[in-house]
């Protein structure tokens, strides 16, 4: 790619073979805005043929982390990344047709340092795995935009980070779960006049879960990562209660519009 990218897209990979293909697909057929996309894969030690995965697509930029962990993966793939904007998500994802664009246009206010998305589930998936997506994307709009800052959280598996905040702050931190919160929380102590955004339009497919108790069972283990970041808390009742009303309007005003 001779023309600098627009956006750097990064997925790092280990033992994710099953659905990796179908994640490059997505980024491929992008009808991206404003510019080239740099698609950069970074191999974590996969074993299980991922790797033969991607060796059928060159226009790939493979990078390898020898370290483990998905953070260190993805602090390679920021290194090696050359474009303003970097996007994550993650290997058992699959994006909209029209991701990076949902990317490039949220970004386009300078004062958005990080932007997360909406995140769903396969077609297949259980009542309760929608209802809890449902839950979860009204959850991430309405603290994003009406509760303070301590409470906020983002994502990698979708969420944008301008290049220069990486340069200002750092990397993530290479810990297990819940580093992408740990940088929201980072920016915000080290840089007020910047700010955590959310825009619907941007949308995964986590392909991985299925049932609502396994997706459940992950959800914990962030909470518990949660209070190692000193600035951080958890939503209090009464603002639960505003996220239940929020997915209530939400959906009134879906139906209203169709």
């Amino acid at each position: 790619m001779n023309e600098a990218p627009h956006v750097s897209v990064i997925v790092p990979f280990v033992e994710t073979e099953p659905y990796l293909g179908a994640c490059v697909e997505a980024l491929l057929a992008q009808d991206g805005i404003g510019g080239p996309v740099e698609i950069i894969v970074v191999d974590n030690g996969s074993s299980d043929g991922g790797a033969a995965v991607i060796d059928r697509h060159p226009e790939l930029v493979v990078v390898r982390e020898t370290r483990p962990g998905v953070y260190a993966a993805r602090n390679a793939g920021i290194r090696r990344a050359r474009a303003p904007l970097i996007a994550f998500t993650d290997a058992d994802c699959v994006v909209a047709a029209d991701w990076v664009r949902a990317v490039s246009e949220g970004m386009c206010d300078p004062g958005v340092a990080i932007l997360v998305g909406a995140c769903e589930y396969p077609a297949d998936a259980s009542l309760g795995l929608g209802l809890l997506a449902a839950y979860e994307n009204a959850k991430a709009d309405y603290v994003i935009q009406h509760c303070p800052s301590a409470c906020h959280f983002a994502y990698a598996n979708n969420m944008a980070v301008r290049a220069s905040v990486f340069a200002d702050v750092g990397p993530f931190r290479e810990w297990a779960r819940a580093a992408d919160t740990e940088l929201v929380h980072r920016v915000a102590s080290s840089r007020p006049d910047l700010r955590l955004a959310f825009t619907p339009s941007m949308r995964v497919t986590h392909r991985e879960f299925v049932r609502t108790r396994a997706r459940l069972r992950r959800l914990s283990l962030y909470t518990e990562t949660n209070s190692r970041i000193p600035t951080f808390r958890e939503l209090r009742a009464i603002e639960r209660a505003g996220v239940l009303l929020h997915l209530v309007r939400r959906g009134l005003s879906r139906v209203r519009t169709t």
